[in-house]
C-alpha cells in the first residue's frame, strides 16, 4: 500500500497483480477538511453493540412476559421470586420517581420511564457479564445520543403553555433581561439538557471500563522481558479488576436510575400547571 498525492489530496492505493486501486475514505462529516469523506458503499452489518442489544431486548421481553403470566397465575397472593425483585423496583421507579415528578400525569409517562430504566439497566448489567457480554453499549455515544433524542422530543411536545412561556419569555421580567440574558439561556437549556443526558451516561459507564482496562494492562506493562514483574503485578491487578467490577454492578443500577429521575424531571417541568 503506498499514498500520492491527487489534486492537493493524499489518496491510498493499493496493487495487486501490478495494478493500483484507490482506497476509499473512512465517511465523516467534515466534509473533506481533515482527510475524510464519504464512502462508495454503506456496511449495515450488525455489530457487537447492536447485537447485545437485540440480546438484551429479547432477554427482557422474555422476562417481563413471564412475569405477567405469573400475575395472572398468583392474582391476589403475595410475589415471590423475580416478581418480588422486579415489583420493588417497579414501585420504586412509581413511587419515588414518577409520583413526585410528574404528579397526576405520571400514569401517562411511567410506561417510558420504565423501559428507560431497564432498557438502561439491562444494557449495563450485559456489559459485565465476562467473555459472552463484555460490550459497552451504554459507553457508546450513538446510543446514549438516540436515548436523549427520544427524552428531548417528549419533553418538548409535551411541552405545555406555562412551560414555553417562561422558557421563551419570562412574564414580569424587565424586557432587557430577557433579550440579553435569561431567553438566550433559557433557550439554550433546551438543548443543553439531553446534551447532559448523553454525555453523563456514557462517560460514566466508559470510565468504568478504561479503569478495568488499565488495571488488567499492569500486568503486560510490568511483564514485559520479565515473568516475575508479570506475576507479582498479575495479583493486585487482578484484585483491583474484581473490586472495579463490583463498583460497576453498582454504577449501573445508579446510572440508571439517575437517567429516569432526571427524564422525569424533566418531563416534569415541561408539564406543571402555573402556580397563582
Amino acid at each position: 500500500m503506498h499514498t500520492k498525492k491527487v489534486d492537493d489530496k493524499k489518496v491510498s492505493y493499493v496493487e495487486h497483480h501490478g495494478k493500483e486501486y484507490p482506497i476509499d475514505y473512512h465517511s465523516t462529516a467534515d466534509a473533506g477538511v481533515f482527510g475524510g469523506g464519504i464512502t462508495s458503499f454503506y456496511d449495515f452489518s450488525i455489530t457487537k453493540n447492536v447485537m447485545s442489544m437485540f440480546l438484551v431486548c429479547f432477554f427482557m421481553g422474555w422476562f417481563f412476559i413471564s412475569i405477567a403470566r405469573t400475575y395472572k397465575k398468583r392474582a391476589g397472593m403475595a410475589p415471590t421470586g423475580k416478581q418480588g425483585l422486579f415489583e420493588s423496583m417497579f414501585v420504586f421507579i412509581q413511587d419515588e420517581v414518577a409520583k413526585p415528578f410528574l404528579g397526576h400525569k405520571w400514569e401517562k409517562y411511567l410506561p417510558l420511564l420504565m423501559t428507560l430504566f431497564f432498557f438502561i439497566l439491562g444494557l449495563n448489567l450485559f456489559g459485565q457479564v465476562p467473555f459472552f457480554g463484555g460490550s459497552n453499549v451504554t459507553g457508546n455515544l450513538a446510543v446514549t445520543a438516540v436515548l436523549a433524542i427520544v427524552v428531548f422530543i417528549v419533553v418538548t411536545v409535551s411541552g405545555n403553555r406555562h412551560y414555553w412561556e417562561h422558557t421563551l419569555w419570562m412574564p414580569g421580567v424587565p424586557a432587557v433581561l430577557k433579550i440579553l440574558i435569561l431567553t438566550p439561556v433559557e433557550f439554550l437549556g433546551l438543548f443543553i439538557k439531553p446534551v447532559t443526558l448523553m454525555l453523563r451516561l456514557f462517560a460514566n459507564i466508559t470510565a468504568g471500563h478504561m479503569v478495568i482496562a488499565i488495571f488488567v494492562g499492569l500486568i503486560f506493562l510490568f511483564g514485559q522481558g520479565s515473568t516475575m514483574p508479570s506475576l507479582a503485578t498479575a495479583v493486585p491487578a487482578a484484585l483491583l479488576t474484581i473490586f472495579m467490577m463490583a463498583i460497576e454492578l453498582l454504577v449501573a443500577f445508579i446510572q440508571a436510575f439517575v437517567f429516569t429521575i432526571l427524564t422525569a424531571s424533566y418531563i416534569g417541568a415541561a408539564t406543571e400547571e402555573a402556580h397563582h
